[in-house]
């Protein structure tokens, strides 16, 4: 048997979840304030229930019926903060007796901080478990695959010399790591999409920048903005290709904060659809769970 584990950041279901929620991310420590109200913003507009519960649930049962001819594949989630957590994971693949698990973050970019926050965790917690199996992790995906999967989304949407293109991806931290792989991988995805489509001139910026550490990746979306007004484009099409499906990082940040900043400047905003359990993201994943397992020619 081999276990897939698909690992996400993990969200709360319901309101009176949030503060638990936030307890475990600064792990025993008192909740910052503003935290805690910013979070509590976001979940109340979605009704407590991110979005991307139901998506990843939907991914997972897509998942399982895809492998399931292969009779060899155990699909499930582990989250880094919240149930069911990784080690949760982890201790149902070695009670099923798995001897190989294939681990794959929901991120479509290699970088420092995955490593750091999903394989090491993972790690430690097999060793304290006394688990031997062989763990095989997927740090990023394939980018011209990708990069086919966006350009397919994307053609739905009209784009002429007054749309700016963004191409957009969270921001990260840089004192654990420069994130060089990272930034070179959005940077790359942005440009064959950009190819694929014709498109002459795009624009790529970070969102959701935190609110400690002095040293993020740049530049932020806000900064790009100034540029596209200067331009003199009528409106902005965003496109998150940092993120695979849609969470509150999604309809918050980027749909609320910097829509709202988009409009305030004159200009139309628009976002395009994500990938989330739709049939490409679902053969996306599957390309690289055969690849893990030596299947990827049967």
């Amino acid at each position: 048997m081999i276990t897939v584990i698909l690992m996400a950041y993990g969200s709360p279901s319901k309101m009176e979840d949030v503060l638990p929620y936030l307890e475990g991310i600064y792990e025993g420590k008192p909740v910052p304030e503003y935290a805690l109200k910013e979070n509590t913003e976001k979940y109340a507009m979605a009704n407590g229930v991110s979005p991307s519960n139901a998506i990843i649930d939907r991914l997972l049962e897509k998942l399982r019926k895809e492998l399931s001819q292969y009779g060899k594949f155990d699909v499930i989630l582990g989250n880094k903060h919240w149930t069911p957590s990784l080690r949760d994971a982890l201790e149902r693949s070695k009670e099923s007796g798995s001897e190989e698990i294939i681990a794959i973050p929901l991120f479509p970019f290699q970088s420092t901080n995955v490593n750091n926050s999903y394989l090491k965790p993972t790690m430690d917690a097999m060793k304290e478990m006394a688990f031997s199996a062989e763990i095989r992790f997927v740090n990023g995906f394939d980018i011209h695959l990708l990069s086919e999967l966006w350009s397919g989304l994307m053609k739905q949407y009209p784009i002429d010399e007054e749309t700016a293109v963004l191409f957009d991806a969270h921001s990260l931290p840089l004192f654990r790591g420069q994130e060089s792989e990272y930034d070179g991988d959005f940077r790359k995805a942005s440009s064959l999409i950009a190819s694929k489509l014709g498109i002459k001139e795009y624009f790529v910026g970070y969102q959701s920048r935190g609110k400690y550490g002095n040293t993020w990746l740049e530049p932020s979306v806000y900064d790009i903005l100034e540029k596209i007004k200067e331009k003199g484009y009528r409106d902005v099409l965003s496109v998150p290709i940092g993120f695979i499906y849609e969470h509150l990082e999604i309809l918050y940040d980027l749909d609320y904060e910097f829509g709202s900043k988009v409009r305030d400047n004159g200009l139309i905003y628009v976002r395009s659809e994500l990938p989330n359990d739709s049939g490409p993201m679902v053969s996306l994943l599957k390309h690289h769970i055969l690849k893990e397992a030596g299947l990827e020619h049967e």
